[in-house]
């Protein structure tokens, strides 16, 4: 049903690129002038891989959901958010007198029994910069469990590399100062812990909607 090669694919590139980045700058294991600099930013590249990926896999999940056309009265409870997303966004932005209309616009796309207007774009963005809990909303709208058990070590990372790209990225410290918190040999466990497990998480949301009962209630 639900196939992740092409995320798979990138997110693979993504991290053989931080892999060849690491090792131009430790040429046999030796740290060179820019070393310190390089893992920093190998820092934002795994923040960048798995952006890209949550975001991949949430739009190819939804595109999914759009092509087996079931109306929106059968999405799972997740699903139905997205469907009716528009209309959540006029309901947000209306006057107290106009909420008897809009309000009639949610429940009426809520209640289609033939239409899914599943837009795959929508992204259930809850503010966290892509921390712990912007992975947890994926899951929970998608219709998945818990993640955590799924990411184990890389769960336990995402916040550390999280603040430490968004400190790097907004100016607040150097590449190198970030750098120097890792070793390159603490790096390269960490990247491949991210390689490992978020390719887990592919495995586990393929085979969780491996089927049309996966975005559908009974």
């Amino acid at each position: 049903m639900l196939r992740c090669d092409a995320e798979r694919a990138e997110f693979q590139q993504r991290i053989a690129s931080i892999r060849l980045l690491l090792d131009e700058a430790h040429p046999q294991g030796h740290a060179t002038a820019i070393s310190r600099e390089v893992r920093g930013i190998a820092i934002v590249l795994l923040y960048a891989a798995y952006e890209n990926l949550l975001k991949s896999v949430c739009r190819s999940t939804l595109e999914t959901a759009a092509r087996l056309r079931v109306g929106n009265r059968r999405l799972r409870p997740g699903l139905k958010l997205i469907a009716a997303y528009g209309k959540f966004q006029a309901v947000a932005s209306s006057k107290p007198t106009t909420i008897w209309k809009v309000g009639f616009d949610v429940v009426d796309t809520l209640h289609e029994s033939q239409q899914c207007s599943i837009l795959p774009n929508t992204f259930p963005n809850d503010g966290s910069n892509f921390r712990q809990s912007q992975i947890s909303t994926v899951c929970k709208v998608l219709g998945l469990s818990d993640p955590a058990p799924v990411l184990r070590e890389a769960w336990e990372k995402v916040n550390a590399v999280v603040a430490e790209r968004n400190s790097i990225a907004h100016g607040q410290r150097a590449p190198g100062e970030v750098g120097r918190n890792y070793s390159l040999a603490e790096l390269t466990d960490l990247v491949d812990i991210w390689e490992v497990r978020w390719n887990d998480f592919l495995d586990w949301l393929e085979q969780s909607a491996s089927n049309r009962d996966f975005f559908r209630t009974p």
